[in-house]
């Protein structure tokens, strides 16, 4: 019988466990109300009952599957939005304007989204709840560890959001009673550091707890290789230059050797990059911590938000997600080279030829096909023509994206996918452990070994044959463009740019699109700026966008909170 390495999935089970959006309108989100109390007396007098609580707080792991765009990464210079809907290609291309009472994009957004501030601390609650509730159990020693370990992952999870996106936050371990504890409930703001040291300890005590195999009984739950692949995310995280500006680097090898000790657990890359993102059940070694739907009903709708506007002649998308020729020049030539290397063989006369397969597999470009029709944005061309206006729908960028849009359904009847949506996977762990062991102690084997890895499985020479003896500083780029690329549309890029101290750079710069005219049989192909006239254009404000402000609620609420809005949000 197959070992089920991957079991950090997450299969949300029972009427409780329901993908968190039942459906989404344009101009209408549903909100599924809470059907998970947990906090009753009976709730932990057996393991059943047990395990149906545990189950409401799994269901509380966003599911972005079912978002009209990649919400992290239309923050950055890989995605714009590519619908004419106002309020969202606003925010989306100028986040700084974002009100401190709202970290939303819309004030009509779900409260499932998993960058809001009081929602996160609502999930936060229910993992208190749990704990405590089976602490206090008479159930087996085995079990309270076993679950115990599972609710304090889904904790540090959700405060390690919390501390990315805003920094240091209160930390809230038991289920707070204003009846019983007064003034106790309002929890002063701890440190950047301090929330990291918690969150750090917390997914150490967590993996002690939890076995590396959960077996068949326990598919779907999360184990020992979750817990530490969050935990070497958060240190490479807390390693990097915004956070670590002194460079200490005990904090790389940290990461390092956190991230190592998951590469020793057995996980492996799928043998298709393409095909990972559909792969379900037990084959699928390197899925490490993902949502999986119970039914295919509740499950992914991504190809009707972010796909392509048409299918030939046939409307398919809204088109929420269009790649930009930034991202588009970082995907490498078939001999592994970029495309501004020497010797790489790239045509800005022809430059789709002769790319990597992950670019035919991810960007929809002008001649590429999807569901077996050519695929053409070239200005005049038809319904993908690109909108250089933003008059409609359509793409701003020429581009629109095809990773992990599922076309085995019925794609035309918005037919939902069995597809998982992915927080971690493996070929992130080799590329963390990749980066932190370069910068702790320069390009050794282990790190071309570790990126050899992805670069077999994309089908293109290894970095061992392409740039052997490289540099620590050449090898952080190398690692950094090939994060990009491997990692697109997957809510990375982000904090990435953040922890870089990149955002303030790449996030003021013009965003460019590819615009293509048909010439003489042939087509000649135009760099733009992909942003309308007249839209605001991209800004990003070093002294404060690298936190979101706490909402004002928040702060109102708290009285220990009153005077620790973060700096510039006053």
């Amino acid at each position: 019988m197959k070992s089920i390495i991957n079991s950090g999935r997450l299969l949300l089970m029972g009427a409780v466990c329901a993908s968190l959006f039942a459906g989404c309108k344009k101009d209408d989100f549903l909100e599924v109300p809470n059907t998970g109390a947990i906090s009753s007396g009976t709730a932990f007098s057996t393991e059943s009952s047990a395990d149906l609580a545990l189950n409401d707080v799994y269901s509380n792991l966003p599911d972005l599957n079912n978002f009209i765009f990649e919400p992290f990464d239309s923050w950055t210079d890989d995605l714009m939005t590519g619908f004419n809907w106002n309020i969202s290609s606003q925010v989306a291309r100028n986040k700084t304007t974002i009100n401190s009472n709202t970290v939303l994009w819309y004030d009509w957004a779900p409260a499932s989204m998993w960058l809001d501030w009081t929602t996160l601390y609502a999930r936060v609650r229910k993992c208190n709840v749990f704990i405590e509730g089976v602490e206090n159990s008479d159930l087996s020693q085995e079990y309270k560890d076993k679950k115990t370990g599972e609710a304090k992952v889904m904790r540090a999870f959700f405060y390690h959001q919390l501390w990315m996106l805003y920094g240091g936050v209160p930390l809230i371990t038991k289920p707070d009673n204003r009846e019983t504890d007064g003034d106790e409930i309002f929890h002063a703001r701890a440190s950047f550091d301090e929330t990291f040291t918690f969150i750090q300890k917390e997914l150490e005590e967590a993996a002690a707890l939890l076995p590396a195999n959960n077996g068949n009984d326990g598919a779907g739950k999360i184990t020992r290789g979750a817990a530490l692949t969050i935990k070497g995310w958060v240190e490479l995280f807390y390693a990097s230059k915004h956070n670590n500006p002194s460079n200490d680097l005990s904090r790389w090898a940290a990461a390092a050797a956190t991230n190592k000790q998951v590469m020793q657990l057995g996980y492996s890359l799928y043998p298709k990059y393409d095909e990972f993102f559909f792969a379900t059940g037990n084959d699928n070694n390197e899925g490490i911590l993902y949502r999986e739907y119970l039914t295919v009903k509740q499950g992914s709708n991504i190809i009707g938000y972010q796909g392509p506007n048409f299918v030939g002649t046939q409307w398919l998308s809204w088109g929420g997600s269009t790649p930009t020729q930034e991202l588009v020049d970082d995907y490498a030539m078939a001999n592994g080279k970029a495309i501004t290397d020497a010797g790489s063989g790239y045509d800005q006369n022809n430059p789709y030829a002769n790319r990597e397969p992950r670019f035919k597999q991810s960007i929809l470009y002008n001649g590429n096909t999807f569901n077996g029709i050519t695929f053409l944005s070239a200005v005049g061309s038809g319904n993908n023509a690109i909108d250089l206006a933003d008059a409609t729908d359509n793409t701003n960028t020429g581009y629109c994206t095809k990773k992990r849009m599922d076309t085995t359904i019925n794609i035309f009847q918005w037919a939902a996918s069995a597809q998982n949506y992915y927080y971690f996977r493996y070929a992130e762990v080799l590329l963390n452990y990749a980066e932190a062991q370069n910068e702790a102690a320069g390009p050794d084997a282990s790190v071309y070994e570790a990126l050899d890895q992805i670069r077999t499985r994309a089908g293109i020479p290894t970095f061992t044959d392409v740039y052997p003896g490289a540099t620590q500083a050449q090898m952080r780029e190398l690692i950094r463009r090939e994060r990009r690329v491997e990692l697109a549309f997957e809510g990375k890029r982000y904090f990435d740019l953040i922890r870089w101290e990149l955002a303030e750079v790449n996030l003021n710069k013009v965003m460019h699109g590819m615009k293509i005219t048909a010439s003489g049989g042939g087509y000649t192909y135009e760099r733009i700026n992909a942003i309308p006239s007249g839209a605001p254009q991209w800004t990003f404000d070093k002294s404060k966008n690298y936190l979101l402000p706490i909402p004002l609620s928040a702060l109102g609420r708290n009285p220990a909170m009153k005077e620790h809005q973060n700096p510039g949000y006053n």
